[in-house]
């Protein structure tokens, strides 16, 4: 175990649960992995002699085998790769102290839950500009005019068709998302959102979801795909940590 002003590295926030026994080795290869109890709390830590460490497969690997195995046992606010703290005595007075109530409700918000992450896109852009065009008499009527007449008369005419188009298509996919997140949140105890990263992506979010709720949200799921008729794409991550819940990586 490291000194009081050696470094250590932090995986996360547990319930203080006793020794804590894992299977798989610290993230820096070396070692063993152990907890640092405080006023009913417990941090996941390792001791690091590195001062920080890049965002590579291996040390992706490392820290997440480390969670994943605590997680198994009990529940976790987990920390993002690279969390090096100066010192064990840091970690108590500067960390867990002034934070202990707040961690304690954050771990009472997770408890027996897990994180699923859900991206959907659309698997045809063309097809979604249709619907968007077919749906709207002046947009409709503004391009059969433009298409009888030459580009190089109609170019500013032919930049508000697409501009007027690009924000029909970001409404159109606020729609969907909307649909989408109100058909699975009743099966989920919270819902984060985040930006799409794609073009063609229609929903990018994290559910909070109960372990033993997990195969019931995989079938709605299922049951949004085949109802979509293969217009839209799903990609199901999890059970994950509850990352996008916690916050925990402002240190």
């Amino acid at each position: 175990m490291a000194e009081d002003q050696a470094r250590i590295y932090l995986y996360g926030v547990i319930r203080d649960v006793g020794d804590l026994v894992l299977d798989v080795p610290p993230i820096s290869g070396d070692g063993v992995v152990y907890t640092i109890a405080h006023r009913g709390l417990a941090a996941v830590v390792s001791d690091d002699p590195q001062p920080r460490y890049e965002v590579s497969r291996r040390n992706v690997r490392g820290h997440q085998a480390v969670i994943d195995g605590v997680m198994r046992t009990t529940d976790i606010l987990p920390t993002r790769l690279g969390t090096v703290l100066p010192s064990a005595r840091w970690l108590v007075e500067d960390f867990l102290e002034p934070r202990c109530d707040g961690l304690g409700r954050l771990l009472d918000r997770v408890a027996g839950r897990v994180e699923l992450g859900l991206k959907v896109s659309w698997t045809d852009l063309q097809r979604v500009m249709r619907e968007i065009v077919a749906q709207d008499r002046d947009l409709r009527a503004l391009r059969d005019r433009l298409s009888r007449r030459p580009a190089a008369a109609t170019y500013e005419a032919r930049l508000d068709l697409g501009e007027r188009a690009a924000k029909m298509l970001e409404a159109k996919r606020g729609r969907d998302a909307d649909e989408l997140v109100r058909a699975l949140a009743p099966r989920a105890a919270d819902v984060h959102r985040s930006d799409p990263i794609s073009e063609l992506m229609v929903l990018n979010a994290a559910f909070l979801v109960e372990r033993r709720r997990t195969e019931a949200f995989e079938a709605a799921v299922q049951d949004l795909d085949h109802g979509s008729g293969g217009r839209l794409g799903f990609m199901l991550a999890g059970p994950l940590p509850p990352y996008n819940f916690v916050g925990l990586n402002a240190l």
